[in-house]
């Protein structure tokens, strides 16, 4: 008994620290920058996200009760409520506070570190790939409806994916897989999201016009006006490109390309959900391609910006794995 008794007051402190981690974490890019983190923490997108999640999770724990115990859904229902309820709400509650940080640092970082790493990433990218891996991309034979397709999975489905993951993993009973994606999830932030961010700051192919050679990637500015989903991600770059030189904040704003949180955050939910069940896994894992695939064929990314998210989150994630093993005696 005293065993079990300590090692759930251990597990209780690491909840306890992470959450003061995630709550520095965005306390820090309050002080810093309070017209954007209040600016981000207040728009449209976010109020939306505060209306619907209360009904999303209710349908979800009402199927997930029907499958996991469907004699007694009430019960399986009632005993989750009481048993994640409160940890479940405070854990989207500082994941609301940190996704409103996260775009106050990569807003704020755009104006304050200018785009010096483009030309070099673009050099090595074209060197690596025997030419612009964008091209390669769109040489590919992809009908009208995949294009598309593709688009709605990059641009538009990405963060209602992320908002699952996190919403699965807050009410995840598991306290060691619970703990080991956040704290991969805030670390990634940290990393990618800030270290990184500075240290190869970059803008883009999608921008490299509007900021350096306004002829480098003129060819792929052409493809997307001429493909079915292009000029939508345009608009996006337009609103983006507005937003850095008005100064202007909003969920998702800030402009930066090295290395790609979309990738990222598609690598780490793939990490996490395989070792949950290995056939939403694999599902994620392809998801977690077409990411990498759609930031080179959209121009959001060079291709690089994926293969070192792809690796750095991964060495995040086995770090985080480790740390959240029990300790031997």
């Amino acid at each position: 008994m005293a065993p079990d008794i300590a090692a759930e007051r251990s597990r209780l402190s690491a909840s306890a620290k992470l959450a003061v981690f995630c709550l520095c974490y965005a306390g820090l890019a309050a002080y810093l920058f309070p017209d954007t983190y209040f600016a981000a923490l207040g728009t449209s997108r976010l109020r939306l996200l505060y209306l619907l999640l209360p009904f999303l999770i209710l349908i979800g724990l009402v199927v997930a009760a029907i499958i996991s115990q469907p004699r007694a859904p009430a019960s399986w229902l009632w005993h989750k409520l009481a048993s994640r309820g409160p940890g479940a709400t405070i854990t989207l509650g500082i994941f609301i506070l940190c996704l409103a940080a996260f775009t106050a640092f990569k807003h704020e970082f755009s104006q304050m570190v200018p785009f010096f790493a483009d030309q070099i990433l673009a050099r090595i990218d074209a060197a690596l790939h025997f030419g612009d891996p964008w091209k390669w991309a769109r040489a590919l034979p992809i009908p009208h409806v995949a294009d598309r397709a593709l688009y709605i999975l990059y641009s538009q489905l990405w963060f209602v994916v992320l908002a699952t993951v996190v919403v699965v993993a807050a009410w995840l009973d598991d306290a060691s897989k619970r703990q080991g994606y956040f704290l991969s999830l805030i670390t990634c932030a940290v990393v990618l999201g800030v270290a990184a961010r500075l240290a190869a700051s970059s803008a883009g192919p999608i921008f490299y016009d509007r900021l350096f050679d306004p002829d480098m990637f003129e060819d792929l500015i052409r493809s997307l006006k001429a493909s079915d989903a292009g000029p939508d991600t345009l608009l996006i770059a337009d609103y983006l490109y507005l937003s850095y030189t008005t100064h202007t904040a909003s969920i998702g704003t800030g402009i930066s390309a090295m290395p790609s949180f979309h990738v990222a955050i598609a690598v780490l939910n793939a990490l996490f959900l395989s070792s949950l069940n290995r056939w939403v896994g694999a599902v994620a894992w392809t998801y977690a391609g077409v990411i990498l695939f759609g930031s080179v064929y959209f121009g959001w990314h060079y291709a690089i910006d994926g293969y070192f998210s792809i690796i750095a989150t991964m060495v995040i994630w086995r770090c985080c794995r480790i740390s959240k093993r029990p300790k031997s005696r």
